[in-house]
């Protein structure tokens, strides 16, 4: 009778503990499938709180996009200008390239002043490029004490002038890096042939009649990645492989 009794003690306690080690896995598969399920849920959400686009976010992304066509619509602008003096006109149509600044800092007022922001475009066969985006440092000579803020625009009248803006960061447009520079005036006319780079500003006596350069000129990367995409380099900018139908004004307004 004893060994009967022992025997149904060992079978129930032997049922119990399958019974219990049963729902002890079920419980912890449950848990897991909510977990998942509560990941996948809110992975949607997470990513839209830190979406990036390259290395900025979309906000950052939207705004740098937004001052890249007012860039675009301002370098229209002077453009215009440029072309209302009949003399320059003809310095433009030979242009090889053009960097277009549309609002100088603080004017040449000194020398290593703040700069400003501008569009780059390079003619081949004719025919401009789309604008690559470039930011400068500052004037390095010559800069006219008291100079207000205007536009300025460097023409790049060489191949080494246009090739420099396809090197990299850190460009420099004056006598140190090896350029010729001549400041437009209507009695230029006579040097500007002999000229890498060609200056003009739409505000009268800026440069007071010295020879000027630009210097820490870089690549713009927010801008250029809000309307080419990431990963679009200088080169392909400038040499017609990347294209924006926000420019087609500007291209059109310039010579060929």
């Amino acid at each position: 009778m004893k060994s009967r009794l022992t025997g149904k003690l060992y079978t129930s306690t032997a049922i119990c503990a399958a019974l219990a080690l049963s729902l002890s896995l079920g419980a912890q598969q449950t848990m897991a499938a909510g977990s998942e399920t509560n990941a996948q849920a809110q992975t949607p959400a997470a990513k839209s709180s830190i979406e990036t686009t390259g290395s900025i976010s979309a906000a950052d992304h939207a705004e740098a996009g937004k001052e890249a066509r007012n860039l675009i619509d301002e370098s229209l602008a002077s453009v215009g200008q440029m072309r209302q003096d009949e003399g320059f006109r003809e310095v433009l149509s030979r242009a090889k390239g053009i960097y277009i600044v549309p609002e100088y800092g603080k004017g040449a007022a000194i020398i290593g002043g703040e700069g400003g922001a501008g569009v780059v475009l390079v003619k081949q066969d004719g025919e401009w490029s789309d604008p690559a985006f470039y930011n400068f440092g500052g004037v390095s000579l010559g800069a006219q004490a008291g100079g207000e803020a205007g536009a300025m625009a460097f023409l790049l009248m060489s191949d080494d002038a246009v090739n420099a803006f396809k090197s990299g960061n850190k460009i420099t447009l004056d006598a140190d890096a090896g350029f010729t520079i001549v400041n437009w005036s209507g009695d230029a006319e006579a040097s500007w042939g002999k000229a890498d780079v060609v200056t003009w500003s739409d505000t009268e006596g800026l440069f007071g009649g010295a020879s000027v350069g630009v210097t820490d000129i870089n690549w713009d990367d927010d801008s250029n990645m809000a309307v080419y995409g990431a990963g679009t380099d200088m080169t392909a900018i400038l040499e017609g492989e990347a294209e924006t139908d926000e420019a087609d004004e500007l291209k059109a307004a310039l010579p060929g």
